[in-house]
Protein backbone atom coordinates (compact mmCIF):
# COMPACT_ATOMS: atom_id res chain seq x y z
CA UNK A 1 0.00 0.00 0.00
CA UNK A 2 1.39 3.59 -1.07
CA UNK A 3 2.07 5.89 2.14
CA UNK A 4 1.30 9.11 1.59
CA UNK A 5 4.80 10.89 0.27
CA UNK A 6 4.78 8.27 -2.68
CA UNK A 7 1.03 9.28 -3.70
CA UNK A 8 1.85 12.52 -3.74
CA UNK A 9 5.41 11.73 -5.84
CA UNK A 10 2.54 10.08 -8.57
CA UNK A 11 -0.05 12.49 -8.51
CA UNK A 12 2.64 15.06 -8.58
CA UNK A 13 4.13 13.17 -12.24
CA UNK A 14 1.07 14.82 -13.71
CA UNK A 15 2.14 18.26 -13.57
CA UNK A 16 5.40 17.89 -15.08
CA UNK A 17 4.90 19.28 -18.08
CA UNK A 18 8.43 18.07 -19.35
CA UNK A 19 7.37 14.53 -19.58
CA UNK A 20 3.56 15.15 -19.53
CA UNK A 21 2.65 15.81 -23.12
CA UNK A 22 -0.95 16.23 -22.88
CA UNK A 23 -2.62 19.61 -24.02
CA UNK A 24 -5.49 19.61 -21.70
CA UNK A 25 -5.53 23.02 -19.66
CA UNK A 26 -7.31 21.48 -16.57
CA UNK A 27 -9.01 18.84 -15.51
CA UNK A 28 -11.79 18.24 -12.83
CA UNK A 29 -12.67 15.51 -9.64
CA UNK A 30 -15.86 14.62 -9.39
CA UNK A 31 -16.69 14.91 -5.97
CA UNK A 32 -19.69 14.04 -3.78
CA UNK A 33 -19.97 16.68 -0.98
CA UNK A 34 -20.47 20.76 -1.61
CA UNK A 35 -17.13 21.79 -1.36
CA UNK A 36 -14.78 22.82 -4.27
CA UNK A 37 -10.87 23.21 -3.94
CA UNK A 38 -9.09 24.39 -7.18
CA UNK A 39 -4.89 24.53 -7.96
CA UNK A 40 -4.87 27.49 -10.43
CA UNK A 41 -1.40 27.37 -10.62
CA UNK A 42 -0.12 24.09 -9.90
CA UNK A 43 1.48 24.51 -13.57
CA UNK A 44 3.80 27.22 -14.68
CA UNK A 45 1.57 30.21 -16.38
CA UNK A 46 1.98 33.35 -18.51
CA UNK A 47 1.21 36.65 -16.78
CA UNK A 48 1.75 39.92 -18.55
CA UNK A 49 4.04 38.50 -21.57
CA UNK A 50 6.15 37.01 -18.46
CA UNK A 51 6.20 32.76 -17.33
CA UNK A 52 5.77 32.67 -13.73
CA UNK A 53 6.86 29.19 -11.80
CA UNK A 54 4.05 26.88 -10.40
CA UNK A 55 3.19 26.34 -6.89
CA UNK A 56 4.91 23.17 -5.87
CA UNK A 57 2.53 20.33 -5.00
CA UNK A 58 -0.26 22.27 -5.46
CA UNK A 59 -2.14 20.24 -7.47
CA UNK A 60 -1.19 17.30 -6.07
CA UNK A 61 -2.48 18.44 -2.14
CA UNK A 62 -6.12 19.16 -4.46
CA UNK A 63 -6.10 15.46 -5.93
CA UNK A 64 -5.08 13.72 -2.13
CA UNK A 65 -7.96 16.30 -0.36
CA UNK A 66 -10.44 15.42 -2.94
CA UNK A 67 -9.69 11.55 -2.94
CA UNK A 68 -9.48 11.71 1.26
CA UNK A 69 -13.07 13.94 1.67
CA UNK A 70 -14.95 13.18 -1.72
CA UNK A 71 -15.01 17.08 -2.69
CA UNK A 72 -14.88 18.47 -5.72
CA UNK A 73 -11.46 19.81 -7.26
CA UNK A 74 -9.96 21.50 -10.17
CA UNK A 75 -6.41 21.95 -11.07
CA UNK A 76 -4.07 22.93 -14.23
CA UNK A 77 -2.59 20.50 -16.08
CA UNK A 78 -0.90 22.66 -19.03
CA UNK A 79 0.18 26.12 -19.29
CA UNK A 80 -1.96 27.14 -22.51
CA UNK A 81 0.23 30.69 -22.37
CA UNK A 82 -2.63 31.60 -19.70
CA UNK A 83 -2.65 32.50 -16.19
CA UNK A 84 -6.03 30.84 -14.96
CA UNK A 85 -6.22 32.55 -11.54
CA UNK A 86 -5.07 35.72 -12.88
CA UNK A 87 -6.78 36.23 -16.37
CA UNK A 88 -10.15 38.61 -16.41
CA UNK A 89 -10.96 37.57 -19.73
CA UNK A 90 -11.41 34.26 -21.85
CA UNK A 91 -10.48 32.22 -18.97
CA UNK A 92 -11.96 29.26 -19.27
CA UNK A 93 -10.80 27.80 -15.88
CA UNK A 94 -12.80 30.48 -13.98
CA UNK A 95 -15.84 29.86 -16.02
CA UNK A 96 -15.69 25.72 -15.10
CA UNK A 97 -15.30 26.63 -11.41
CA UNK A 98 -18.72 28.96 -11.72
CA UNK A 99 -20.08 26.16 -13.89
CA UNK A 100 -19.12 23.10 -11.45
CA UNK A 101 -20.67 25.59 -8.40
CA UNK A 102 -23.62 26.58 -10.21
CA UNK A 103 -23.96 22.37 -11.53
CA UNK A 104 -23.53 20.80 -7.74
CA UNK A 105 -24.68 23.49 -5.32
CA UNK A 106 -21.13 24.24 -3.94
CA UNK A 107 -21.65 25.74 -0.67
CA UNK A 108 -17.64 26.49 0.30
CA UNK A 109 -14.91 27.20 -2.56
CA UNK A 110 -11.35 26.61 -1.50
CA UNK A 111 -8.16 28.31 -3.90
CA UNK A 112 -5.05 26.70 -3.31
CA UNK A 113 -1.78 28.64 -3.65
CA UNK A 114 1.94 28.62 -2.72
CA UNK A 115 3.86 30.82 -1.33
CA UNK A 116 7.82 31.68 -0.75
CA UNK A 117 8.63 30.95 3.49
CA UNK A 118 8.87 33.85 5.48
CA UNK A 119 8.76 34.72 8.90
CA UNK A 120 5.80 36.78 8.38
CA UNK A 121 3.22 33.73 8.24
CA UNK A 122 3.01 30.06 7.14
CA UNK A 123 -0.11 30.27 5.68
CA UNK A 124 -1.79 33.30 4.78
CA UNK A 125 -5.80 33.66 4.24
CA UNK A 126 -7.44 35.71 1.54
CA UNK A 127 -10.68 36.88 2.33
CA UNK A 128 -10.65 40.56 1.29
CA UNK A 129 -11.77 41.77 4.98
CA UNK A 130 -14.00 38.62 5.48
CA UNK A 131 -15.73 39.56 2.28
CA UNK A 132 -15.25 36.77 0.33
CA UNK A 133 -16.84 34.86 2.65
CA UNK A 134 -20.55 36.30 1.81
CA UNK A 135 -21.51 36.48 5.96
CA UNK A 136 -19.99 32.84 6.11
CA UNK A 137 -17.49 34.11 9.02
CA UNK A 138 -17.35 30.49 10.77
CA UNK A 139 -16.34 28.63 7.54
CA UNK A 140 -12.57 30.68 8.18
CA UNK A 141 -12.87 30.20 11.82
CA UNK A 142 -13.13 26.50 11.75
CA UNK A 143 -10.18 26.44 8.77
CA UNK A 144 -8.07 28.50 11.40
CA UNK A 145 -8.83 26.06 14.45
CA UNK A 146 -8.00 22.70 12.42
CA UNK A 147 -4.66 24.42 11.00
CA UNK A 148 -3.56 25.15 14.82
CA UNK A 149 -4.85 22.17 15.71
CA UNK A 150 -2.52 20.78 13.07
CA UNK A 151 0.19 23.10 14.66
CA UNK A 152 0.14 25.64 12.02
CA UNK A 153 0.10 28.37 14.44
CA UNK A 154 1.66 31.54 12.19
CA UNK A 155 -1.38 32.50 10.17
CA UNK A 156 -1.93 35.30 8.32
CA UNK A 157 -5.76 36.56 7.45
CA UNK A 158 -5.50 39.16 4.84
CA UNK A 159 -1.43 39.69 5.40
CA UNK A 160 -0.40 39.74 1.91
CA UNK A 161 -2.20 37.85 0.01
CA UNK A 162 -5.98 39.62 -0.22
CA UNK A 163 -7.92 38.24 -2.70
CA UNK A 164 -9.25 41.67 -2.96
CA UNK A 165 -9.11 42.01 -7.38
CA UNK A 166 -11.61 40.42 -9.67
CA UNK A 167 -7.67 39.42 -11.06
CA UNK A 168 -8.25 36.80 -8.07
CA UNK A 169 -9.76 34.23 -8.74
CA UNK A 170 -11.76 34.12 -5.46
CA UNK A 171 -12.93 37.04 -5.42
CA UNK A 172 -14.32 36.50 -9.07
CA UNK A 173 -16.33 33.47 -7.07
CA UNK A 174 -17.49 35.72 -4.29
CA UNK A 175 -18.84 38.01 -6.34
CA UNK A 176 -20.77 35.80 -8.45
CA UNK A 177 -22.07 33.31 -5.94
CA UNK A 178 -23.50 33.52 -2.47
CA UNK A 179 -21.10 31.14 -1.09
CA UNK A 180 -17.65 31.37 1.03
CA UNK A 181 -14.34 31.66 -0.60
CA UNK A 182 -10.89 31.77 0.35
CA UNK A 183 -7.58 32.02 -0.92
CA UNK A 184 -5.08 29.67 1.04
CA UNK A 185 -1.14 30.12 0.62
CA UNK A 186 1.06 27.79 1.84
CA UNK A 187 4.35 28.76 2.60
CA UNK A 188 6.96 25.88 1.08
CA UNK A 189 7.68 24.43 3.78
CA UNK A 190 4.41 23.05 3.83
CA UNK A 191 4.28 21.79 0.11
CA UNK A 192 8.17 20.08 0.03
CA UNK A 193 8.33 16.44 -0.87
CA UNK A 194 11.40 16.53 1.63
CA UNK A 195 9.40 17.79 4.38
CA UNK A 196 7.03 15.18 5.17
CA UNK A 197 5.55 15.60 8.12
CA UNK A 198 4.50 19.39 7.42
CA UNK A 199 3.18 18.32 4.39
CA UNK A 200 0.64 15.85 6.61
CA UNK A 201 0.29 18.69 8.56
CA UNK A 202 -1.39 20.67 5.96
CA UNK A 203 -3.51 18.06 4.22
CA UNK A 204 -4.39 16.87 7.66
CA UNK A 205 -5.95 20.10 8.45
CA UNK A 206 -7.79 20.99 4.99
CA UNK A 207 -9.21 17.31 5.29
CA UNK A 208 -10.64 17.92 8.77
CA UNK A 209 -11.95 21.30 8.03
CA UNK A 210 -13.82 19.72 4.71
CA UNK A 211 -15.01 16.52 6.74
CA UNK A 212 -16.09 19.41 9.86
CA UNK A 213 -17.82 21.41 7.10
CA UNK A 214 -19.78 19.00 4.89
CA UNK A 215 -23.11 19.62 4.80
Amino acid sequence: MENLKQRIQRYNKIFDEYQNKQKESFKTIEGKIPVLISAPHSVRQLREGKIKGKDQLTGAMVIEIAKQTQCFGIYKTHNNQDDASYDIENNNYKEKVLQIIYENQIQIFLDIHGAKNTEQFDVDIGTDEKRNLNGKTEILNNLIKELKRNEIKNIGIDKKFKANTLHTLTKKIAINTNIACMQIEFTKKYRDINQIQNLEKALNAIINWIKNNRS
